[in-house]
């Protein structure tokens, strides 16, 4: 079944896949490939939860039927956080396979990357790993056992309408996630809005990653000095570059939606102070957010009615 909605956007492997392709074919191996495939793979499913999560909330009466319990709410929050990880640790292992020395001096991977990461700190502003340590430390207590994660259904605030929320405490119940307009629930002791927090999250990963696998081709060209600023294949009849330009991704109008509250909120210090958010926040506003770049250059995957019917006249 083809998703007719869904929406391109860019592929943040692009340049080492054309990288290895135009210069060390040699490194794609089945291994390779596989944990690209995996990473893709894995992404889409973390982005659909998110988007399921923001509809789900909407019905009142399914959440009263089968949410009693709060187990909607907590099996997606699980869920998404081990996403997340098994998406960060693919990506750490496609670079432990083609650039990482197999004795590493230091055992602790944060340690390790933030070493490897320093030299490109200038470069590529996203390849930091402090948003993801939190993250990590929620997701490895909730394997576990050693965190509690209490879901809220909210739905008598007009303002924020019917929200699934969650905190993740520790056994002293302390909070455990990072506070943040962008999805700190204000008006209710500062829980967060769970599509606002992974989608925030997704963001940051995805910003990650394009950073990460661009840290990796500069790795793989160090002693090579190739020309990177040309990846273009030569004899490329089969068109494998412009195949692996984009990323196909459903749910992307929801994200859009989330993300506009999300900056509502930011620029309002994480208050609803209107119902009209999505007029208010325009795409060239998402433009201004580097964090929000997934959504930049984000294209239909099938041309729409409205745009059949132009080509026609």
């Amino acid at each position: 079944m083809f998703d007719v909605d869904a929406k391109f956007v860019k592929n943040p492997t692009y340049n080492l896949i054309m990288y290895m392709n135009k210069y060390c074919e040699d490194k794609i191996t089945k291994k390779v490939e596989s944990l690209f495939g995996n990473l893709q793979t894995h992404f889409n499913k973390l982005f659909c939860t998110v988007g399921f999560i923001h509809e789900i909330q909407k019905d009142e009466e399914f959440m009263r039927n089968y949410n009693k319990t709060g187990v909607i709410g907590i099996q997606n929050v699980e869920y998404c956080y081990y996403k997340i990880s098994t998406i960060f640790d693919i990506a750490y292992q496609i670079a432990d396979i083609l650039v990482f020395p197999k004795n590493k001096e230091q055992k602790n991977r944060y340690h390790y990357l933030e070493s490897k990461f320093i030299e490109y700190s200038n470069n590529l502003d996203h390849l930091n790993i402090e948003w993801y340590k939190n993250i990590n430390l929620i997701r490895n207590k909730i394997t576990h056992g050693g965190i509690k994660v209490t879901p809220f259904y909210i739905h008598e605030n007009p303002l924020l309408g019917k929200r699934l929320c969650f905190q993740a405490y520790n056994l002293d119940l302390d909070d455990l996630t990072v506070p943040d307009y962008c999805y700190s629930n204000s008006y209710n002791n500062y829980i967060n809005f769970s599509d606002n927090y992974f989608a925030f999250h997704t963001h940051a990963l995805y910003c990650y990653l394009k950073d990460f696998f661009d840290f990796i081709m500069f790795e793989l060209n160090k002693n090579l000095k190739n020309d990177i600023n040309d990846l273009t294949l030569e004899n490329d009849f089969m068109g494998f570059g412009e195949r692996n330009k984009k990323w196909v991704l459903s749910n992307v109008d929801t994200f859009l939606k989330i993300t506009k509250e999300m900056i509502f909120l930011d620029k309002n210090e994480g208050l609803f102070l209107s119902n009209d958010i999505h007029k208010n926040i325009t795409d060239e506003i998402i433009l201004t957010y580097d964090l929000f770049k997934i959504l930049h250059d984000i294209e239909n995957c099938f041309i729409t009615e409205e745009e059949y019917k132009k080509e026609k006249s």
